[in-house]
Protein backbone atom coordinates (compact mmCIF):
# COMPACT_ATOMS: atom_id res chain seq x y z
CA UNK A 1 0.00 0.00 0.00
CA UNK A 2 1.41 3.63 -1.20
CA UNK A 3 1.29 6.34 1.64
CA UNK A 4 -0.08 8.60 -0.38
CA UNK A 5 -2.01 7.93 -3.67
CA UNK A 6 -2.56 11.22 -6.29
CA UNK A 7 -5.54 10.16 -8.83
CA UNK A 8 -5.88 11.92 -12.15
CA UNK A 9 -3.54 14.81 -11.91
CA UNK A 10 -2.55 16.98 -15.00
CA UNK A 11 1.50 16.14 -14.30
CA UNK A 12 3.71 18.43 -15.38
CA UNK A 13 7.17 16.40 -14.61
CA UNK A 14 9.72 18.98 -14.75
CA UNK A 15 11.08 18.42 -17.84
CA UNK A 16 9.99 20.80 -20.06
CA UNK A 17 8.11 17.69 -21.81
CA UNK A 18 4.31 18.03 -22.13
CA UNK A 19 1.65 17.30 -19.65
CA UNK A 20 0.35 14.07 -19.02
CA UNK A 21 -2.66 12.76 -17.21
CA UNK A 22 -1.52 10.38 -14.63
CA UNK A 23 -1.77 8.49 -11.26
CA UNK A 24 1.18 9.41 -9.07
CA UNK A 25 2.06 7.63 -5.80
CA UNK A 26 4.82 8.37 -2.89
CA UNK A 27 6.00 5.35 -0.77
CA UNK A 28 8.86 6.13 2.20
CA UNK A 29 8.94 10.08 1.21
CA UNK A 30 10.08 8.79 -2.61
CA UNK A 31 7.83 9.02 -5.70
CA UNK A 32 6.54 6.05 -7.73
CA UNK A 33 5.94 5.29 -11.22
CA UNK A 34 4.49 4.01 -13.07
CA UNK A 35 1.60 3.13 -10.24
CA UNK A 36 0.50 -0.54 -10.13
CA UNK A 37 -3.14 -1.57 -11.20
CA UNK A 38 -5.65 -1.45 -8.47
CA UNK A 39 -2.93 0.31 -5.97
CA UNK A 40 -4.34 1.67 -2.87
CA UNK A 41 -3.22 4.24 -0.60
CA UNK A 42 -3.28 5.00 3.11
CA UNK A 43 -4.65 8.39 1.93
CA UNK A 44 -5.89 8.84 -2.04
CA UNK A 45 -6.43 12.70 -3.30
CA UNK A 46 -8.33 13.08 -6.29
CA UNK A 47 -6.27 15.60 -8.04
CA UNK A 48 -9.06 15.98 -11.12
CA UNK A 49 -8.82 19.14 -12.35
CA UNK A 50 -5.50 19.90 -10.36
CA UNK A 51 -1.83 20.05 -11.78
CA UNK A 52 0.90 18.67 -9.95
CA UNK A 53 4.47 19.69 -10.21
CA UNK A 54 7.56 19.21 -8.50
CA UNK A 55 8.22 21.10 -6.09
CA UNK A 56 9.97 24.84 -6.73
CA UNK A 57 13.38 25.24 -5.94
CA UNK A 58 14.04 28.88 -4.89
CA UNK A 59 17.14 29.42 -7.09
CA UNK A 60 18.02 32.70 -4.45
CA UNK A 61 17.07 32.94 -1.08
CA UNK A 62 18.06 34.60 2.18
CA UNK A 63 16.51 32.29 4.38
CA UNK A 64 19.34 31.13 5.75
CA UNK A 65 19.30 34.09 8.23
CA UNK A 66 15.48 33.05 9.40
CA UNK A 67 15.54 29.48 9.51
CA UNK A 68 12.55 27.87 12.04
CA UNK A 69 10.31 31.05 12.05
CA UNK A 70 7.18 30.70 11.21
CA UNK A 71 7.49 33.81 8.58
CA UNK A 72 10.71 31.96 6.91
CA UNK A 73 8.42 28.44 6.69
CA UNK A 74 4.89 30.59 5.42
CA UNK A 75 6.60 32.74 2.66
CA UNK A 76 8.40 29.67 1.08
CA UNK A 77 5.74 26.34 0.74
CA UNK A 78 2.57 28.98 0.50
CA UNK A 79 4.15 29.75 -3.02
CA UNK A 80 5.37 25.95 -3.56
CA UNK A 81 9.04 26.55 -3.02
CA UNK A 82 10.13 22.65 -1.24
CA UNK A 83 14.01 23.66 -1.73
CA UNK A 84 16.02 26.85 -1.23
CA UNK A 85 19.42 27.74 -1.98
CA UNK A 86 20.66 29.87 0.41
CA UNK A 87 23.24 32.38 1.93
CA UNK A 88 23.45 34.53 -1.12
CA UNK A 89 24.95 38.11 -1.95
CA UNK A 90 27.91 37.62 0.55
CA UNK A 91 25.64 37.92 3.41
CA UNK A 92 25.65 34.81 6.06
CA UNK A 93 25.63 34.84 9.14
CA UNK A 94 28.50 32.68 9.52
CA UNK A 95 31.77 32.45 9.62
CA UNK A 96 31.98 34.15 13.25
CA UNK A 97 35.41 35.22 13.89
CA UNK A 98 36.54 34.09 17.44
CA UNK A 99 37.89 37.70 17.63
CA UNK A 100 35.63 40.08 19.87
CA UNK A 101 36.00 43.28 17.67
CA UNK A 102 34.92 41.62 14.68
CA UNK A 103 32.13 39.66 15.83
CA UNK A 104 30.57 43.29 17.24
CA UNK A 105 31.29 44.06 13.57
CA UNK A 106 28.95 40.84 12.11
CA UNK A 107 26.58 41.72 15.32
CA UNK A 108 26.01 45.13 13.92
CA UNK A 109 26.02 44.64 10.38
CA UNK A 110 22.87 41.91 10.58
CA UNK A 111 21.11 44.11 13.45
CA UNK A 112 19.09 40.74 15.16
CA UNK A 113 21.07 37.56 15.34
CA UNK A 114 20.05 33.71 16.20
CA UNK A 115 21.23 32.34 19.78
CA UNK A 116 24.11 30.80 19.87
CA UNK A 117 25.29 33.02 16.81
CA UNK A 118 28.62 33.37 18.81
CA UNK A 119 29.62 29.91 18.05
CA UNK A 120 29.14 29.77 13.95
CA UNK A 121 32.74 30.01 13.56
CA UNK A 122 32.33 27.54 10.74
CA UNK A 123 29.49 25.82 8.33
CA UNK A 124 29.82 22.80 11.12
CA UNK A 125 28.53 24.84 13.46
CA UNK A 126 26.24 26.57 12.19
CA UNK A 127 24.50 23.77 10.89
CA UNK A 128 24.45 22.06 14.45
CA UNK A 129 22.20 25.03 15.40
CA UNK A 130 20.18 24.97 11.82
CA UNK A 131 19.45 21.05 12.70
CA UNK A 132 17.63 22.13 15.49
CA UNK A 133 15.22 24.37 13.72
CA UNK A 134 11.97 23.67 12.81
CA UNK A 135 12.21 23.18 8.99
CA UNK A 136 9.31 23.42 6.33
CA UNK A 137 11.65 22.88 3.36
CA UNK A 138 14.65 21.97 2.35
CA UNK A 139 18.04 23.66 1.82
CA UNK A 140 21.34 24.40 0.34
CA UNK A 141 23.88 27.01 1.27
CA UNK A 142 26.34 29.30 -0.18
CA UNK A 143 29.04 30.66 2.01
CA UNK A 144 29.12 34.24 2.47
CA UNK A 145 31.93 36.35 1.22
CA UNK A 146 31.34 39.49 3.01
CA UNK A 147 31.42 37.11 6.04
CA UNK A 148 34.42 35.77 5.33
CA UNK A 149 35.71 39.49 4.92
CA UNK A 150 34.74 40.13 8.26
CA UNK A 151 35.70 37.15 9.93
CA UNK A 152 39.38 37.84 8.80
CA UNK A 153 39.86 41.19 8.17
CA UNK A 154 36.47 43.71 9.10
CA UNK A 155 35.43 46.22 7.00
CA UNK A 156 38.92 47.39 6.03
CA UNK A 157 39.08 48.61 2.87
CA UNK A 158 42.25 47.35 1.48
CA UNK A 159 43.54 44.29 -0.30
CA UNK A 160 44.17 41.37 2.53
CA UNK A 161 47.46 40.25 3.25
CA UNK A 162 48.90 36.78 2.29
CA UNK A 163 47.75 35.35 5.43
CA UNK A 164 44.09 36.85 5.57
CA UNK A 165 43.73 35.65 2.75
CA UNK A 166 44.88 31.94 3.28
CA UNK A 167 42.49 32.69 6.11
CA UNK A 168 39.68 33.26 3.87
CA UNK A 169 40.54 30.55 1.71
CA UNK A 170 40.48 27.74 4.99
CA UNK A 171 37.23 29.04 5.96
CA UNK A 172 36.03 27.98 1.96
CA UNK A 173 37.36 24.96 2.27
CA UNK A 174 35.53 23.63 5.41
CA UNK A 175 32.57 25.10 4.31
CA UNK A 176 32.70 23.27 0.61
CA UNK A 177 33.38 20.00 3.05
CA UNK A 178 30.69 20.71 4.80
CA UNK A 179 28.22 20.60 1.89
CA UNK A 180 28.33 24.61 1.13
CA UNK A 181 27.39 24.87 -2.99
CA UNK A 182 29.69 26.99 -3.36
CA UNK A 183 30.81 31.23 -2.63
CA UNK A 184 28.23 34.43 -2.70
CA UNK A 185 29.28 37.48 -3.09
CA UNK A 186 27.69 40.93 -2.93
CA UNK A 187 30.01 43.40 -4.50
CA UNK A 188 27.91 47.00 -3.75
CA UNK A 189 28.07 45.74 0.20
CA UNK A 190 30.57 46.98 2.35
CA UNK A 191 33.25 44.80 3.10
CA UNK A 192 32.53 42.71 -0.19
CA UNK A 193 32.82 45.94 -2.64
CA UNK A 194 36.23 46.61 -1.31
CA UNK A 195 37.52 43.01 -2.59
CA UNK A 196 39.25 43.03 -5.92
CA UNK A 197 39.01 40.48 -8.82
CA UNK A 198 42.26 38.78 -7.53
CA UNK A 199 40.83 38.01 -4.45
CA UNK A 200 37.54 36.71 -5.60
CA UNK A 201 39.57 34.42 -7.93
CA UNK A 202 41.42 33.30 -5.65
CA UNK A 203 38.78 31.99 -3.52
CA UNK A 204 36.60 30.90 -6.41
CA UNK A 205 39.71 28.52 -6.92
CA UNK A 206 39.19 27.03 -3.69
CA UNK A 207 35.20 26.18 -4.78
CA UNK A 208 36.32 24.81 -8.19
CA UNK A 209 38.53 22.07 -6.29
CA UNK A 210 34.79 20.47 -5.72
CA UNK A 211 33.02 22.06 -8.76
CA UNK A 212 31.14 24.03 -6.99
CA UNK A 213 29.48 27.63 -7.91
CA UNK A 214 30.24 31.60 -7.64
CA UNK A 215 27.20 33.26 -6.93
CA UNK A 216 27.23 37.08 -7.09
CA UNK A 217 25.53 39.98 -6.64
CA UNK A 218 27.55 41.86 -9.29
CA UNK A 219 29.45 45.41 -9.00
CA UNK A 220 27.13 47.33 -10.94
CA UNK A 221 23.89 46.98 -12.08
CA UNK A 222 23.24 50.11 -13.87
CA UNK A 223 25.50 52.11 -15.60
CA UNK A 224 28.16 49.50 -15.79
CA UNK A 225 26.28 46.49 -15.81
CA UNK A 226 27.93 44.69 -19.35
CA UNK A 227 31.82 45.75 -17.36
CA UNK A 228 29.89 43.81 -13.90
CA UNK A 229 28.94 41.12 -16.48
CA UNK A 230 32.09 40.50 -18.00
CA UNK A 231 34.11 40.84 -14.44
CA UNK A 232 31.94 38.09 -13.14
CA UNK A 233 32.69 35.63 -16.23
CA UNK A 234 35.99 36.55 -15.67
CA UNK A 235 36.31 35.02 -12.02
CA UNK A 236 34.76 32.05 -12.82
CA UNK A 237 36.67 31.47 -15.73
CA UNK A 238 40.26 31.67 -14.11
CA UNK A 239 39.06 29.84 -11.11
CA UNK A 240 37.27 27.38 -13.35
CA UNK A 241 34.39 27.23 -11.28
CA UNK A 242 30.59 27.48 -12.50
CA UNK A 243 28.66 30.79 -12.27
CA UNK A 244 25.18 32.25 -11.25
CA UNK A 245 24.64 36.09 -11.71
CA UNK A 246 22.10 36.62 -8.94
CA UNK A 247 18.46 38.16 -9.70
CA UNK A 248 19.96 39.35 -12.93
CA UNK A 249 18.51 42.96 -13.92
CA UNK A 250 19.19 46.40 -15.78
CA UNK A 251 18.36 48.79 -13.27
CA UNK A 252 18.20 52.79 -14.00
CA UNK A 253 15.77 53.92 -17.25
CA UNK A 254 19.31 55.22 -19.23
CA UNK A 255 20.58 51.81 -19.10
CA UNK A 256 16.81 49.63 -20.20
CA UNK A 257 17.79 47.40 -23.50
CA UNK A 258 21.53 46.47 -22.29
CA UNK A 259 19.69 43.46 -21.48
CA UNK A 260 20.96 42.14 -25.02
CA UNK A 261 24.39 42.94 -24.47
CA UNK A 262 24.56 41.32 -21.22
CA UNK A 263 22.61 38.13 -22.45
CA UNK A 264 25.11 37.60 -25.72
CA UNK A 265 27.88 38.03 -22.92
CA UNK A 266 26.38 35.12 -21.35
CA UNK A 267 25.83 32.85 -24.62
CA UNK A 268 29.82 33.81 -25.86
CA UNK A 269 30.84 32.60 -22.12
CA UNK A 270 28.97 29.37 -22.21
CA UNK A 271 30.24 29.00 -25.45
CA UNK A 272 33.48 29.08 -24.79
CA UNK A 273 32.86 26.12 -22.00
CA UNK A 274 31.69 28.23 -19.09
CA UNK A 275 29.04 26.92 -16.86
CA UNK A 276 26.68 30.29 -16.68
CA UNK A 277 23.20 30.28 -15.06
CA UNK A 278 21.05 33.80 -14.23
CA UNK A 279 18.11 33.56 -11.51
CA UNK A 280 16.02 36.31 -11.33
CA UNK A 281 12.86 37.31 -9.96
CA UNK A 282 9.48 38.54 -11.69
CA UNK A 283 9.55 42.19 -10.71
CA UNK A 284 10.60 46.03 -11.51
CA UNK A 285 11.79 46.94 -8.41
CA UNK A 286 14.34 45.42 -6.68
CA UNK A 287 14.95 45.72 -2.49
CA UNK A 288 17.69 45.83 -0.38
CA UNK A 289 19.09 48.03 2.89
CA UNK A 290 18.28 51.54 2.58
CA UNK A 291 22.05 52.14 3.25
CA UNK A 292 23.05 50.76 -0.31
CA UNK A 293 22.31 54.80 -1.21
CA UNK A 294 25.28 56.05 0.43
CA UNK A 295 28.17 55.81 -1.31
CA UNK A 296 30.93 52.54 -0.48
CA UNK A 297 33.87 54.23 1.06
CA UNK A 298 31.43 55.36 3.74
CA UNK A 299 31.47 51.99 4.80
CA UNK A 300 34.79 51.10 6.11
CA UNK A 301 34.74 52.47 9.90
CA UNK A 302 31.92 50.22 10.53
CA UNK A 303 27.81 50.01 10.99
CA UNK A 304 27.60 51.49 14.76
CA UNK A 305 30.39 54.38 13.37
CA UNK A 306 28.65 55.03 10.41
CA UNK A 307 25.24 55.82 12.06
CA UNK A 308 27.15 58.36 14.18
CA UNK A 309 28.94 60.14 11.02
CA UNK A 310 25.27 60.41 9.36
CA UNK A 311 24.54 62.97 12.31
CA UNK A 312 27.70 64.98 11.59
CA UNK A 313 25.82 67.89 9.09
CA UNK A 314 29.34 67.58 7.45
CA UNK A 315 29.45 65.21 6.91
CA UNK A 316 26.26 64.89 5.26
CA UNK A 317 27.33 67.43 2.91
CA UNK A 318 29.93 65.65 1.78
CA UNK A 319 28.21 63.10 0.85
CA UNK A 320 24.99 64.46 -0.70
CA UNK A 321 26.23 64.63 -4.21
CA UNK A 322 27.60 61.10 -4.52
CA UNK A 323 24.10 60.03 -3.02
CA UNK A 324 22.53 62.07 -5.82
CA UNK A 325 24.47 60.41 -8.14
CA UNK A 326 23.90 57.26 -7.34
CA UNK A 327 20.84 54.59 -6.88
CA UNK A 328 18.74 57.71 -5.74
CA UNK A 329 19.48 58.36 -9.34
CA UNK A 330 18.40 55.24 -11.23
CA UNK A 331 15.17 55.19 -9.15
CA UNK A 332 14.29 58.62 -10.60
CA UNK A 333 14.40 60.56 -7.67
CA UNK A 334 13.61 59.90 -4.05
CA UNK A 335 10.12 59.12 -5.06
CA UNK A 336 11.25 55.52 -6.54
CA UNK A 337 12.50 55.05 -3.24
CA UNK A 338 9.72 52.68 -0.37
CA UNK A 339 10.67 52.38 2.54
CA UNK A 340 9.49 48.59 3.83
CA UNK A 341 10.73 48.66 7.55
CA UNK A 342 13.10 51.31 9.60
CA UNK A 343 13.97 49.90 13.14
CA UNK A 344 13.71 53.04 14.89
CA UNK A 345 11.60 54.74 12.56
CA UNK A 346 8.37 52.88 12.19
CA UNK A 347 6.52 55.84 10.90
CA UNK A 348 8.85 56.11 8.04
CA UNK A 349 7.84 52.34 6.19
CA UNK A 350 5.14 51.89 3.77
CA UNK A 351 6.11 55.65 2.83
CA UNK A 352 9.04 56.97 -0.20
CA UNK A 353 11.59 58.87 1.19
CA UNK A 354 10.03 61.82 -0.43
CA UNK A 355 6.67 61.18 1.61
CA UNK A 356 8.21 60.56 4.45
CA UNK A 357 10.05 64.07 3.98
CA UNK A 358 7.46 65.58 3.68
CA UNK A 359 5.42 64.26 6.68
CA UNK A 360 8.58 65.05 8.75
CA UNK A 361 9.28 68.69 7.49
CA UNK A 362 12.74 68.00 5.71
CA UNK A 363 14.38 67.23 2.54
CA UNK A 364 14.39 64.08 1.28
CA UNK A 365 18.14 63.74 1.17
CA UNK A 366 18.37 64.97 5.32
CA UNK A 367 14.79 62.61 5.38
CA UNK A 368 16.85 59.38 4.63
CA UNK A 369 19.86 60.10 7.06
CA UNK A 370 17.93 60.50 9.40
CA UNK A 371 16.32 57.43 8.31
CA UNK A 372 19.71 55.30 8.57
CA UNK A 373 21.08 57.44 11.28
CA UNK A 374 18.20 55.69 13.78
CA UNK A 375 18.97 51.88 12.61
CA UNK A 376 18.32 49.57 9.90
CA UNK A 377 16.24 50.14 7.33
CA UNK A 378 14.74 48.44 4.28
CA UNK A 379 13.94 49.80 1.13
CA UNK A 380 12.33 48.52 -2.46
CA UNK A 381 13.75 50.30 -5.61
CA UNK A 382 11.60 51.32 -8.66
CA UNK A 383 14.86 51.31 -11.47
CA UNK A 384 13.87 48.16 -13.94
CA UNK A 385 12.13 48.13 -17.40
CA UNK A 386 9.69 45.84 -18.57
CA UNK A 387 11.69 44.65 -21.34
CA UNK A 388 14.59 43.58 -20.27
CA UNK A 389 12.79 41.30 -17.55
CA UNK A 390 10.98 39.52 -20.13
CA UNK A 391 14.05 39.44 -22.28
CA UNK A 392 15.81 37.67 -19.30
CA UNK A 393 12.84 35.84 -18.27
CA UNK A 394 12.87 34.32 -21.69
CA UNK A 395 16.43 33.35 -21.62
CA UNK A 396 17.25 29.58 -21.84
CA UNK A 397 19.72 30.10 -19.13
CA UNK A 398 17.53 31.61 -16.74
CA UNK A 399 16.10 29.98 -13.55
CA UNK A 400 13.82 31.73 -10.65
CA UNK A 401 14.60 32.56 -7.12
CA UNK A 402 12.80 35.39 -4.98
CA UNK A 403 15.96 37.02 -3.58
CA UNK A 404 13.64 37.14 -0.32
CA UNK A 405 13.52 37.88 3.10
CA UNK A 406 10.36 37.99 5.29
CA UNK A 407 11.53 38.25 9.07
CA UNK A 408 8.25 39.04 10.67
CA UNK A 409 4.51 38.45 9.43
CA UNK A 410 3.59 41.75 10.73
CA UNK A 411 4.44 45.19 8.34
CA UNK A 412 5.89 44.91 4.74
CA UNK A 413 8.72 43.74 2.51
CA UNK A 414 9.08 43.14 -1.56
CA UNK A 415 6.26 41.30 -2.21
CA UNK A 416 8.79 39.03 -4.05
CA UNK A 417 8.87 37.29 -0.72
CA UNK A 418 5.26 36.04 -1.11
CA UNK A 419 4.86 36.44 -4.57
CA UNK A 420 7.51 35.30 -6.89
CA UNK A 421 6.50 32.06 -8.15
CA UNK A 422 2.53 32.15 -8.56
CA UNK A 423 3.68 35.70 -10.57
CA UNK A 424 6.52 33.91 -12.63
CA UNK A 425 3.80 31.68 -13.59
CA UNK A 426 0.81 34.05 -14.39
CA UNK A 427 2.96 36.96 -15.72
CA UNK A 428 5.41 34.70 -18.00
CA UNK A 429 3.59 32.18 -19.09
CA UNK A 430 -0.32 33.63 -19.24
CA UNK A 431 0.16 37.06 -19.73
CA UNK A 432 3.11 37.40 -21.91
CA UNK A 433 3.35 33.79 -23.22
CA UNK A 434 7.03 34.09 -23.52
CA UNK A 435 7.28 30.25 -22.61
CA UNK A 436 4.88 27.53 -22.61
CA UNK A 437 3.81 26.40 -18.93
CA UNK A 438 5.59 23.21 -19.43
CA UNK A 439 8.95 24.97 -19.82
CA UNK A 440 8.63 27.69 -17.12
CA UNK A 441 7.65 24.93 -14.78
CA UNK A 442 11.30 23.32 -15.82
CA UNK A 443 13.00 26.91 -14.87
CA UNK A 444 11.30 26.40 -11.99
CA UNK A 445 12.36 22.95 -11.32
CA UNK A 446 14.01 20.59 -12.77
CA UNK A 447 16.81 23.49 -14.54
CA UNK A 448 17.54 24.75 -11.42
CA UNK A 449 17.94 21.56 -9.62
CA UNK A 450 20.14 20.37 -12.42
CA UNK A 451 22.38 23.04 -12.44
CA UNK A 452 22.84 22.86 -8.25
CA UNK A 453 23.35 19.28 -8.41
CA UNK A 454 19.60 18.54 -6.64
CA UNK A 455 20.11 14.83 -8.03
CA UNK A 456 16.70 13.69 -6.46
CA UNK A 457 14.97 16.46 -6.64
CA UNK A 458 13.25 18.80 -9.96
CA UNK A 459 11.47 16.11 -11.99
CA UNK A 460 8.38 14.01 -11.49
CA UNK A 461 9.69 10.40 -11.90
CA UNK A 462 9.95 7.02 -10.13
CA UNK A 463 12.17 6.91 -7.16
CA UNK A 464 12.87 10.95 -6.85
CA UNK A 465 12.07 12.96 -3.90
CA UNK A 466 8.25 13.21 -3.12
CA UNK A 467 8.92 17.60 -3.13
CA UNK A 468 5.25 18.29 -5.22
CA UNK A 469 3.13 21.17 -5.29
CA UNK A 470 -0.33 20.42 -6.25
CA UNK A 471 -2.16 23.59 -8.17
CA UNK A 472 -4.75 24.86 -9.47
CA UNK A 473 -3.33 26.29 -12.64
CA UNK A 474 -6.18 28.30 -14.04
CA UNK A 475 -6.16 30.29 -10.61
CA UNK A 476 -2.27 30.19 -9.99
CA UNK A 477 -1.38 34.26 -9.06
CA UNK A 478 0.16 36.34 -6.72
CA UNK A 479 -1.50 38.73 -4.34
CA UNK A 480 1.05 40.91 -2.79
CA UNK A 481 2.15 43.44 -4.40
CA UNK A 482 4.73 46.75 -3.25
CA UNK A 483 2.07 48.37 -0.54
CA UNK A 484 0.68 45.13 0.88
CA UNK A 485 3.91 42.56 0.41
CA UNK A 486 2.67 40.03 2.82
CA UNK A 487 -0.09 38.63 1.22
CA UNK A 488 -0.25 34.71 0.15
CA UNK A 489 -0.74 33.72 -3.19
CA UNK A 490 -3.69 32.07 -4.85
CA UNK A 491 -3.80 28.57 -6.48
CA UNK A 492 -1.23 26.68 -4.74
CA UNK A 493 -3.61 23.72 -3.39
CA UNK A 494 -1.14 21.48 -1.35
CA UNK A 495 2.65 21.32 -1.19
CA UNK A 496 4.64 18.12 -0.32
CA UNK A 497 7.81 17.83 1.10
CA UNK A 498 9.31 14.35 1.37
CA UNK A 499 5.96 12.72 0.98
CA UNK A 500 5.18 15.12 3.95
CA UNK A 501 2.38 17.90 3.41
CA UNK A 502 3.46 20.90 5.03
CA UNK A 503 1.08 23.11 3.04
CA UNK A 504 -2.58 22.87 2.84
CA UNK A 505 -6.15 25.15 3.04
CA UNK A 506 -3.70 28.45 2.81
CA UNK A 507 -2.02 27.09 5.96
CA UNK A 508 1.02 25.37 7.58
CA UNK A 509 0.04 21.70 8.81
CA UNK A 510 2.46 21.39 11.85
CA UNK A 511 5.02 19.02 9.58
CA UNK A 512 8.45 19.99 9.31
CA UNK A 513 10.71 17.12 7.34
CA UNK A 514 12.86 20.14 5.60
CA UNK A 515 16.61 19.31 5.67
CA UNK A 516 20.25 20.82 4.53
CA UNK A 517 21.28 19.21 1.72
CA UNK A 518 24.77 18.95 0.88
CA UNK A 519 26.10 20.21 -2.47
CA UNK A 520 26.62 16.82 -4.58
CA UNK A 521 29.57 17.89 -6.09
CA UNK A 522 32.31 15.06 -7.12
CA UNK A 523 29.63 12.69 -5.58
CA UNK A 524 29.31 13.56 -2.51
CA UNK A 525 26.02 12.30 -0.47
Amino acid sequence: MYDILIKNARVMDGTGAPAFTADVAVKDGKIVLPVAANARGREVVDAAGLTLCPGFIDAHSHGDRILGTEAGRLCKVSQGITTEIAGQCGNTIWPISTEADKRELMLQRQGAMPEGWENFTALERYLQWADAQTLACNYMLYVGHSALRIAAMGYDDRRPTAQELEHMKAMVREAMEHGAVGISSGLIYAPGCYADEEELVELCKVVAEYDGVYATHMRNEGDRVEESVAEAIRIAEKAGCRLCISHHKVSGKNNWGKSENTLQQVRDAIARGVSVTLDQYPYTASSTGLNSCLPKAVFSCGPEKLREKLNDPAFRASIREQVDNGRKRGCGGWSGVLVTSAANTPEAAGLTVEEYGAKIGKEPFEACCDILAAGNANAIYFTMGEEDLLRIAAFEHTVVGTDGLVRTLEGNSHPRGFGTFPRAFRLFVKEHKLVSAEQMIHKMTGLTAQRFGLKSKGVIADGKDADLVLMDEENLTDVADYKKGQVLSQGIERVFVAGKTVYRDGKLTGENPGRFIPYCAKGRA
